[in-house]
């Protein structure tokens, strides 16, 4: 009986975490992060402001815990952990069209972003240490061994990859956040395939090179 209800509070303790960060989203995405206020996350949550501080030491704790729940990396982490010694030419648009799937689904998130984070040096490094820094390396570990292989040229892997993740993020802020896709629409399959077929044409060995051979392009 002990171990259920620990279990059930654990539980609880998680639901209503999430309720709260779920609230501070919707708060934050319509007033900025100054404008939400404490009470009105805890009130839009359906909680006492008192309750807030249970689960978060301040404003700025809740702002990290909330990029940290939307970050891509689960989703990534899965796609890349299946890819195993899969050819770049094939790994490559799966992992384009995974991260475009993701960055389309966190558009809120992705305003959110735009608009804190920079304003915020304490949390851009963290956001930096735990989601740009941890999505490069995602990419890059997968890079690494398709160099070993020789399926790809020599390359500063971890710079490839927020190369490639870069190429996604802006498509996603300039057609999804700043209007493009009004202005001058463009399908899911051209900007992903497109963005993999670049990245790739930069990246892949040259025929018959030895592995980890050099080659310019």
């Amino acid at each position: 009986m002990a171990r259920i209800a620990a279990a059930a509070r654990d539980a609880h303790i998680d639901a209503r975490r999430g309720e709260l960060l779920d609230a501070a989203l919707r708060r934050i995405a319509t007033q900025g992060f100054d404008g939400a206020t404490v009470e009105a996350i805890a009130r839009e949550a359906g909680v006492a402001k008192g309750t807030f501080y249970l689960y978060f030491d301040s404003k700025e704790s809740l702002l990290a815990a909330l990029i940290e729940r939307h970050s891509l990396i689960p989703d990534l982490t899965r796609v890349v952990d299946a890819l195993g010694e899969m050819p770049p030419e094939q790994a490559i648009p799966l992992i384009a069209r995974a991260g475009w799937r993701g960055l389309r689904e966190r558009l809120t998130l992705l305003r959110l972003v735009l608009r804190e984070i920079p304003l915020r040096e304490d949390n851009a490094r963290l956001f930096m240490e735990r989601v740009i820094l941890p999505t490069n390396r995602l990419l890059e570990r997968y890079l690494d061994g398709c160099v070993e292989r020789g399926s790809i040229r020599a390359l500063p892997t971890l710079v490839a990859g927020r190369a490639f993740f870069g190429m996604l993020v802006v498509f996603a802020i300039t057609q999804e956040i700043f209007g493009g896709s009004d202005l001058v629409p463009m399908s899911d399959e051209e900007i992903t395939e497109t963005v993999a077929g670049l990245f790739l044409h930069g990246a892949l060995a040259r025929p018959n090179a030895a592995p980890g051979e050099d080659v310019q392009v």
